[in-house]
Order: structure tokens, then C-alpha cells, then sequence
């Protein structure tokens, strides 16, 4: 579902039984890109705010526990989404600005990135022309 030109979520498929939920993540399956960065975000408080930059790269970001607001904009279009569970995930391409806050004390993000931290930019604003790029090919 395109929530804004970059942004889009991705259902997740949440594996349920007696033993509790088992959620994968494969490349092409729920992931849509190369994974080569993985990293888990932990925010103990609702005043904590993150992010502030657009990246270079594709990010697939989840709620395994408690909620957040991400803020993106991709230089045209702005919107503000809730992401509270793992059972969707939101698919930030390359070039969105995002900004992470009110956080429910305890969240724990998992992210999933198409790159590296070290070949990754940050940007201050949004870059249109990473994600047009991506949109066109």
C-alpha cells in the first residue's frame, strides 16, 4: 500500500500457532531488496526522536514491540504514519526524510537496510531524485 511517492507498506506474514508467532524475513518475499545491514532500535522513552535525515539506501522498518510515528516527506508530499506491530513493516526507499518520535517507552525497532553503514549517505533534506531513479528503472 503507497502511503506517499517512497513510502509504501509491506503486509508481513506472521506464522501463528499453540507456540506462539514466527515472523521471516527473506529477500524478495517480504524484504524487497538485498538485506546487507540489519540493526534492532531500542527507545526507552516517548521523548526520544530519531532519524532526521534521508539515507542513501532502502530501509524496511518494524515494530516488534510498543509503537512509533515516522515522519516522512519526500520533498513534494509529506505524512505522518503509526507503525505499532509486526505484522506490517514500512518500506522507506532511498532519498525520504524521516523523523521517528513518540516512541512508547520500550519499543524495539528491527530495521533492514540495502547497504552498509559505511557506503551510506545521510542527507539533512529528501532527495527526489534517489527514489525517482528507483521508480523509473
Amino acid at each position: 500500500m503507497r502511503l506517499i511517492n517512497g513510502v509504501e507498506f509491506i503486509d508481513q506474514r506472521v506464522n501463528r500457532d499453540m507456540r506462539g508467532d514466527l515472523l521471516a524475513f527473506e529477500h524478495f518475499s517480504n524484504v524487497p531488496f538485498p538485506m546487507e545491514r540489519v540493526f534492532v532500535m531500542k527507545v526507552s522513552s516517548s521523548e526520544v526522536t530519531r532519524g532526521g535525515h534521508a539515507n542513501s539506501c532502502d530501509e524496511l522498518i518494524v515494530a516488534l514491540t510498543g509503537s512509533v510515528e515516522i515522519q516522512v516527506d519526500n520533498g513534494d508530499e509529506r505524512t505522518a504514519i503509526g507503525l505499532d506491530g509486526y505484522d506490517r513493516a514500512l518500506w522507506i526507499k532511498p532519498g525520504i526524510l524521516i523523523h521517528l518520535q513518540d516512541f512508547r517507552p520500550g519499543t524495539l525497532l528491527l530495521v533492514c537496510a540495502s547497504a552498509r553503514y559505511g557506503e551510506t549517505r545521510h542527507y539533512d533534506r529528501a532527495q527526489p531524485h534517489l527514489f525517482m531513479a528507483d521508480c523509473l528503472a
